[in-house]
């Protein structure tokens, strides 16, 4: 039996480490911001290797560990500087919805920032969030469902233990406990992992459709929506995509892939592809 973390607030930072963080927090997103909050790393406590317990995105909760994930040391430092084009795109989707619910899949759900935005902007722009989250590295399942709880969106967030795949099975994963977002499906890896489908894990969510979906998933996107895409129904394709491609291979290009299926890009960096579908 797992043993249960202590509750939030447990982990604060000091008064020192927090005006560290206001500090930064000023930042412009440039190379000079960086390079300043770089140095600015050591004083907030981000160099030590603990975990800190932060208001995130508006009165979100998280214990966020900028040791050894760059996400989760970009949110506790300089969340002016976590994919701030990205995210800007998601809160116009989100505010623009009229429905009740906002259907969310995030899929290599890591800590559960995206979500976490999410769920702060749904609660801003008076919607129901209702989010999966997809994530097999059980560290990172254990503190994407802390953060969740924290925040009090037990309710609102269901958390599945897959590695999204093209087709079922077993499969190898190599954790990457220096830099935990570089996690992934490896043939040599040493954690054995379930495999599902993107499909398959939509059904068992029991999500009616998808309004917007982000998949990280460290250069395994194009075989995980090449199934997605054949066998759904295109009433089950997210409106609004949020797509890592900094890992792809050239001769697998999820662009085109997302292009060849309906998408039109909005954003395109040197990380991400965003589009909505036409």
């Amino acid at each position: 039996m797992s043993e249960t973390p202590p509750p939030f607030g447990a982990f604060a930072p000091s008064p020192m480490q927090q005006y560290a963080r206001r500090l930064a927090r000023r930042l412009p997103y440039d190379y000079f911001g960086r390079k300043a909050a770089s140095l600015l790393l050591g004083p907030a406590g981000g160099r030590g290797g603990r975990a800190f317990d932060v208001e995130i995105f508006g009165g979100q909760r998280a214990r966020l560990h900028p040791g050894d994930n760059i996400c989760e040391k970009r949110v506790y430092m300089t969340p002016q500087h976590w994919d701030p084009e990205e995210r800007k795109l998601l809160a116009a989707a989100i505010d623009a919805h009229r429905d009740h619910f906002f259907h969310f899949l995030d899929v290599g759900a890591n800590a559960g920032l995206y979500t976490l935005f999410a769920r702060a902007r749904c609660l801003e722009s008076g919607v129901a969030l209702k989010a999966v989250c997809v994530e097999p590295d059980p560290e990172m399942r254990a503190r994407l469902a802390f953060n969740v709880e924290a925040s009090g969106g037990g309710d609102e967030v269901k958390i599945l233990p897959y590695a999204a795949t093209a087709a079922e099975g077993k499969l190898r994963f190599a954790v990457n406990s220096a830099s935990r977002g570089l996690s992934h499906i490896d043939e040599q890896g040493g954690l054995i992992v379930e495999g599902k489908p993107l499909l398959a894990v939509v059904e068992e969510a029991g999500a009616p459709r998808l309004d917007a979906m982000k998949i990280d998933i460290e250069g395994h996107e194009y075989p995980a929506l090449d199934a997605f895409f054949r066998d759904a129904p295109r009433a089950l394709r997210p409106r609004l995509l949020l797509c890592e491609t900094s890992h792809e291979d050239p001769a697998l290009s999820v662009k085109a892939l997302l292009l060849g299926a309906g998408y039109r890009e909005l954003l395109q960096t040197k990380r991400n592809f965003v589009g909505v579908l036409t």
